[in-house]
């Protein structure tokens, strides 16, 4: 069935125009299992879904498998990315990177899902509750079953293809 007049579908470069100008965080999600042990990719569509039970979800390609390994491992962390770790973003913006760059920046957890020892502005670990299709990707989602953050370093984002860092207005 093909939308005309104002219900009709923007066009796919129109819409992604548009997203490029909406500054997002960006996070490394790290899923066990893979090749490598460990399956990690870039994603700047990580949110919290609801704050009781606490859950977040990510949206991820349906190309890169990574959906199906968090439903398969149950578990999954999202870890947000410092300012000055856009390098570790560029090395995971490939589709299902493995970590052989990065092994040694990962560690387990509180609740034993990867995670990355270092910096980020805060780790999500969570246990896959539901995954849906969206389209191209699936949305992934996980109730938090712990947290850490680290309040004194500025988050990376990214926006208009480039990555770079907020800067507060003073008070």
């Amino acid at each position: 069935m093909t939308h005309t007049g104002p219900d009709r579908l923007v066009e796919t470069a129109r819409f992604r125009a548009a997203f490029r100008q909406v500054p997002a965080p960006v996070a490394i999600i790290l899923v066990p299992g893979g090749p490598a042990g460990v399956t990690g990719l870039t994603c700047t569509s990580a949110t919290s879904l609801s704050g009781e039970p606490p859950m977040a979800m990510v949206g991820i390609d349906q190309k890169t498998g990574l959906a199906a390994l968090a439903q398969q491992a149950g578990r999954f962390s999202i870890n947000y990315l410092a300012a000055d770790r856009a390098t570790w973003a560029q090395a995971f913006a490939a589709r299902g990177r493995h970590l052989d760059e990065l092994a040694a920046a990962v560690i387990a957890g509180h609740t034993t899902v990867p995670t990355l020892a270092t910096g980020t502005t805060a780790v999500l670990e969570c246990r896959t509750t539901t995954v849906h299709q969206g389209g191209d990707h699936f949305i992934l989602c996980g109730e938090v079953l712990h947290t850490r953050a680290q309040t004194d370093a500025p988050p990376l984002l990214y926006l208009g293809g480039r990555y770079g860092s907020f800067q507060p207005t003073p008070h």
